[in-house]
């Protein structure tokens, strides 16, 4: 029998995206299946033909290649970001396609969109506009099928397109360093004290990592906890200024790694004592660095209210509420945790049974490949729920078409419609 022909499109290994390293992981058990693919790069001729395209999609200028795809040829789209708008503003108001963008707003959000769009367009707004406003729309009723890592992004993707093939997969758990090491042989390896504490913030260092936080909590436990150090594991956002964030710290409360290779990345988390996966505002996203580092069996402080928060039991993860009393609630919990390593390595031990138990590399890669398989059999039906990609102003009066539809509560427009309006802008004859 033929074995289905998959495209995966994602950046590879070493892409500064965390997504690179969570694809790369899938191929081998997609492999035994399928006949794969992998586009990691914008495609200079012709795209490579498959029976199935799998887009893995994050909010990133990374991703900008395979989004585009997306919208040419509908596929399996796995959503690593409900909210994509700073990647939609990366291909058009920061190449100088302000139009574009604003299209884009008012098709998904109609007049709010637009005037929403003209203000973050501007550089206003800051991060919590872009957040609420997720910009998905558009690439998801253009796909076959939706693959979601988090219930929430699941629950709203449903909500959008009802009826569309959609599977809820669990982040899967990767540990490639053979053996793991212990807390010990890491701190050897990486050159730290085997006597600090270390609360380790991994991955990209943002502002939306609450990392000043931190470092003000650190500083302000210190005189309690003099061996509490904070570990920034990870790059630096272009926008962000770390050294800024973390100056209240002090000097000898915080390392700054700099960017990472993979096995360094990896001994952070098995050096740490407790790991900050902090994210406000949230995009939808789950970390992978939080599923390793929970799998590593360390206990790590979350955002309440985000997916974090809400895919992994009170006993594995401690949410902390992002509101006025934040700084308060977190200098409370890490005081806690820091004073009592009995109790750190009790959630590590829960944290470590969960996700393995859950979120196995294998046995989550074969149901997305069972899911890849359902879709790929359905494709003649699902193609035909897809609205075409239209051009020019057909494209706007489909796009505003779309909008007054879903404003009544439709599922889509009524039929004969489309063609009413293709007929207008084409003219008589």
């Amino acid at each position: 029998m033929k074995r289905l022909r998959v495209a995966v499109w994602s950046p590879q290994p070493p892409s500064d995206s965390g997504i690179a390293d969570y694809a790369a992981e899938q191929l081998g058990t997609l492999r035994e299946r399928f006949e794969l693919g992998v586009v990691d790069v914008e495609p200079k001729g012709a795209r490579p033909e498959a029976d199935l395209d799998f887009y893995h999609v994050g909010n990133s200028p990374a991703h900008g290649f395979v989004y585009r795809a997306a919208l040419l040829r509908p596929g399996v789209v796995l959503l690593h970001d409900f909210g994509l708008h700073d990647l939609v503003l990366a291909l058009t108001v920061a190449r100088g396609e302000r139009r574009d963008y604003l299209r884009e707003m008012r098709r998904a959000y109609g007049e709010r969109g637009s005037f929403l769009g003209r203000q973050i367009a501007r550089g206003l707004g800051g991060a919590l506009w872009p957040a609420l406003l997720p910009l998905c729309e558009r690439l998801l009723r253009r796909s076959l099928g939706v693959v979601g890592l988090t219930r929430q992004v699941a629950e709203r993707v449903g909500r959008l397109l009802p009826g569309r093939p959609l599977l809820q997969l669990p982040h899967h758990l990767a540990l490639p360093l053979e053996p793991w090491p212990t807390r010990r042989e890491a701190r050897r390896a990486l050159g730290l004290a085997q006597d600090a504490i270390l609360l380790t913030a991994p991955g990209l260092a943002s502002a939306a990592k609450r990392i000043d936080l931190l470092a003000r909590v650190v500083a302000r436990l210190r005189e309690r906890h003099p061996a509490l150090r904070l570990v920034v594991a990870g790059g630096v956002d272009p926008g962000f200024d770390l050294a800024g964030a973390v100056a209240s710290g002090g000097p000898d409360a915080v390392l700054m790694t700099g960017r990472l290779g993979q096995d360094d990345f990896l001994r952070h988390l098995a050096a740490a004592d407790l790991v900050a996966a902090l994210r406000f505002p949230s995009r939808g996203e789950i970390s992978g660095a939080l599923v390793r580092a929970l799998g590593a069996g360390r206990p790590a402080l979350v955002t309440a209210g985000t997916p974090a928060a809400q895919e992994f039991p009170g006993d594995v993860v401690v949410p902390v509420s992002c509101d006025r009393h934040e700084e308060a609630e977190l200098l409370a919990l890490v005081d806690r945790l820091v004073a009592d390593r009995g109790l750190r390595e009790a959630m590590g031990a829960r944290a470590a049974a969960f996700v393995a138990e859950r979120h196995a590399l294998v046995p989550v890669t074969q149901r997305l490949a069972d899911f890849l398989d359902e879709v790929a059999a359905a494709r003649p039906v699902l193609e035909g729920r897809v609205a075409p990609e239209e051009p020019g102003p057909l494209g706007d009066l489909m796009g505003e078409l779309d909008f007054a539809a879903r404003e009544l509560d439709l599922p889509a427009p009524p039929d004969g419609t489309r063609a009413l309006i293709a007929g207008l802008v084409a003219g008589p004859g």
